[in-house]
């Protein structure tokens, strides 16, 4: 398939070409799965109405099942088909263009998928709000997967981030097409739709296994191997919701959120905290429950906080249950709120040691008072108790092995959350003076591990220049080599003794990259293999022979002193001038013919072939790989994820480059396990998904951007 005729089914722009066969197989390999779960779905739904039939109370609930029986056979009968075009109309419309003027779909009400069925009324149809709360709900019945796929589809199509209605293989197209051919039957409004929403809710228990084998897929595909972990969307939503009418006559909490989590309200929010009602009394509350009492009052009601909650639990959440957002004022029930949904997202993510979310959690108190005196902490990504908590949790993700509670590590995060717990009150300062000596040790780690690594550095810079060398000397000789005119002895000699020769000539002169041109030694030995390479050509004139003769003793005391001045030891040398007599020999028993005589051999300056690009980078005009892209963007102090065959992962830090970038050298946090890797070893296993660039996103700047979209949306 031409990339012309990809891009006219698609309509992606030329420079994501390379992801638009991908994006072609996805649309396929989604609509397929779609389709046989669709007919099951037919079947199933067509016995489960006959017993209902049977069952029916009335005449008229009876009718309407077989008409609805009758409709879904009809369905059933095309629908391989139908969906297929279907689909792939919905496909299109959404891969033109990434950019959707308006969200296709939003949150809708609590309608279920039909646990027991319930005929529509045909007045109460409203088309677009239907397939809104179904895409929404077959959305949140796969939304972990959904939002994986969704990140990588935008990725393919050139945007940082699509909305659920743009994705042309997601639940609001698979939806839309389904609504189309319920719409096309000759049936009523409602049995349409209740046709419609049964289908849909079959679908349901279908989408998660679906989605979750098309990212397989595409990790297959190399895109995107690693999409960072995203806040579960809905537990915001969720808590506002809640307050939303719980108290008469106070603002609607969406403008709330609009008004005090944005940078320009904090910037101007000169309000102090102390002034808005209710709000001293929640935080002397506060300050008792830090400082561990129990039984305290606040709005006529006693909190404690919660004895059974482990140390990864939400201590918020369990006094929001208890009642306290509710004795709060609206600004303060939000925070409230709000900073409960950080710390569940906080707790959900996988990739933070368990150890080291306790002593996150450790800090939630701390961290709502804060939030309620400065609502800059929601929008400020530089503030001191965000880069904290940030950087504990990027400092745990990145420790090799277990977290213990001996470790230096958990020592260091342990000092600064017990320091903030005994501390804080109203002066925000501990949280930058925490900060300041968590990086310091931080810095000390990770300058001591660059210490020990640095002990190989030497040793890997020689090394690379012994590659390099060699490089050179293979690319001299790759045009001899490829010469199958050569006896196999001199082809031999050449690969395996001569390119030594010729890299240790260059290895003596520095070389790294071009062929040392001036150096008299490499000089002699490519004027010596030129003459070693025509000697052993037939001779067909007696002019080549007599030539043969004259210059064979200066050929081999040549030979013989490039040899010796790289270490070649005596056996290999007289083993091969002994093959090298008999490939004379057959030289000369060539038959003499009237011919010109060949070409005489190169000048001694030139080399046989000129020299390609510095090995390890791509030769200009070629188009980099994904892999060779993300090698380039590596620098020192990059992490980077290493898988083993039996998927144990190893965080590593990039701690040197070698000056050519053919050597990489990594170690883990500790300064422990030292790992080099040569550029082609890398390479390989980016490509083979044995290594990933680890995702260096801050928690908190992640989770707050996620749960305040949400809150904005």
């Amino acid at each position: 398939m031409t990339n012309e005729h990809l891009s006219r089914q698609t309509g992606v722009p030329d420079a994501f070409r390379p992801h638009q066969g991908v994006l072609l197989e996805c649309r396929d390999f989604v609509g397929q799965r779609v389709r046989e779960a669709l007919a099951r779905s037919v079947g199933e739904l067509r016995d489960e109405l006959q017993a209902r039939r049977l069952a029916a109370k009335n005449a008229e609930e009876a009718q309407k099942l077989i008409e609805l029986q009758a409709l879904l056979h009809t369905i059933g009968a095309e629908i391989d088909r139908t969906f297929s075009t279907g689909f792939e109309d919905q496909f299109q419309e959404r891969a033109k263009t990434s950019s959707v003027a308006s969200t296709f779909y939003e949150d809708g009400s609590e309608m279920g998928f039909f646990p027991e069925l319930k005929l529509v009324d045909e007045t109460e149809i409203d088309t677009t709000i239907a397939v809104k709360n179904l895409a929404t709900r077959l959305e949140r019945a796969c939304e972990a997967e959904n939002q994986d796929l969704q990140t990588r589809v935008a990725f393919m199509l050139g945007e940082n981030d699509i909305d659920g209605a743009a994705n042309p293989i997601g639940p609001a197209a698979i939806c839309e097409a389904l609504k189309n051919i319920c719409w096309e039957q000759d049936a009523s409004g409602g049995l349409r739709a209740t046709a419609l929403e049964l289908l849909v809710g079959r679908l349901a228990g279908e989408m998660s296994t679906v989605y979750h084998d098309v990212n397989a897929l595409l990790v297959a595909r190399r895109v995107m191997p690693n999409v960072r972990p995203r806040a579960r969307r809905g537990k915001a939503s969720q808590r506002m919701a809640a307050r939303k009418g719980a108290l008469p006559g106070e603002p609607d909490p969406s403008d709330l959120v609009k008004q005090i989590f944005t940078a320009k309200a904090a910037a101007v929010e000169k309000s102090d905290w102390r002034q808005r009602t209710g709000t001293p009394d929640l935080m002397q509350l506060l300050n008792g429950l830090q400082q561990g009492q129990g039984d305290l009052q606040f709005g006529g009601q006693s909190f404690a906080l919660p004895a059974d909650v482990d140390a990864t639990g939400n201590i918020i959440s369990a006094l929001i249950e208890a009642g306290l957002s509710k004795q709060a004022n609206s600004i303060d029930g939000i925070v409230i709120d709000v900073v409960a949904t950080l710390f569940d997202y906080i707790f959900d993510d996988s990739r933070v040691p368990d150890a080291m979310k306790g002593l996150i959690g450790r800090l939630q108190i701390p961290v709502l008072k804060l939030a309620m005196m400065d609502h800059g902490f929601f929008s400020n990504r530089t503030h001191p108790a965000r880069r904290l908590i940030n950087s504990l949790a990027q400092a745990s993700v990145t420790w090799d092995g277990p977290l213990a509670e001996d470790s230096s590590l958990y020592r260091a995060a342990e000092g600064a959350v017990v320091r903030i717990q005994n501390q804080f009150a109203e002066d925000a300062s501990v949280f930058a003076s925490c900060l300041q000596e968590f990086e310091n040790y931080l810095t000390e780690q990770e300058r001591y591990a660059d210490e020990r690594a640095a002990t190989l550095t030497e040793r890997l810079k020689e090394r690379e220049r012994i590659d390099l060398a060699r490089k050179i000397g293979e690319d001299a000789m790759a045009d001899h080599l490829a010469n199958e005119e050569l006896p196999a002895a001199v082809r031999d000699f050449i690969r395996d003794i001569w390119t030594r020769v010729l890299a240790h000539a260059a290895l003596e002169s520095g070389a790294t990259s071009t062929p040392p041109t001036n150096s008299e030694r490499w000089t002699n030995a490519i004027t010596a293999i030129a003459d070693l390479v025509w000697s052993v050509l037939p001779k067909r004139s007696m002019e080549e022979r007599q030539r043969m003769v004259k210059q064979l003793p200066v050929m081999l005391r040549n030979l013989k002193a490039g040899m010796t001045a790289a270490a070649i030891d005596e056996v290999r040398q007289k083993a091969f001038f002994s093959e090298l007599v008999q490939c004379h020999a057959a030289a000369l028993k060539a038959p003499l013919v009237a011919a010109p005589p060949p070409a005489p051999p190169p000048p001694p300056n030139a080399p046989a072939r000129r020299a390609g690009p510095l090995p390890g980078l791509q030769p200009i005009g070629d188009d980099p790989t994904p892999e060779m892209l993300e090698l380039d963007l590596l620098t020192r102090g990059s992490w980077v994820e290493l898988r083993d065959e039996s998927g144990e992962v190893r965080r590593v830090r990039l701690t040197w480059i070698s000056p050519a970038r053919t050597m990489y050298l990594f170690a883990n946090r500790q300064g422990q396990r030292a790992l080099a890797l040569t550029r082609a070893e890398l390479t390989r296993r980016f490509a083979s998904g044995e290594a990933s660039t680890a995702d260096q996103e801050p928690l908190l700047d992640r989770v707050v951007d996620d749960v305040l979209d949400e809150l904005r949306g």
